[in-house]
């Protein structure tokens, strides 16, 4: 379940988590101050990430999956153990 979660949380914030690294690491360099929240990208980092999801999306469905011309099996009980769905 976790899995399924990152895997739309992750390309999502990852550019939103690095420009706030980057912004980390000018702060300490400049040690000036003058960063203002108001001067974040917030439109660009939204569409940067949701580029990301949907190429990870899109990666998923094209090169993991099953076979299509497979027949699929839907979950059972065998000996009172439920056998998950799968394509055979």
């Amino acid at each position: 379940m976790i899995f399924k979660v990152l895997k739309y949380a992750i390309p999502l914030l990852l550019p939103f988590v690095l420009y706030y690294l980057w912004v980390f690491i000018e702060r300490r360099r400049k040690a000036a101050g003058g960063w203002e929240a108001k001067d974040t990208p917030w439109i660009w980092l939204s569409m940067t990430g949701l580029v990301l999801l949907i190429v990870s999306l899109l990666g998923t469905g094209l090169f993991i999956g099953s076979d299509p011309e497979g027949t699929y099996v839907p979950p059972h009980t065998e000996d009172g153990k439920i056998v998950p769905g799968r394509v055979e």
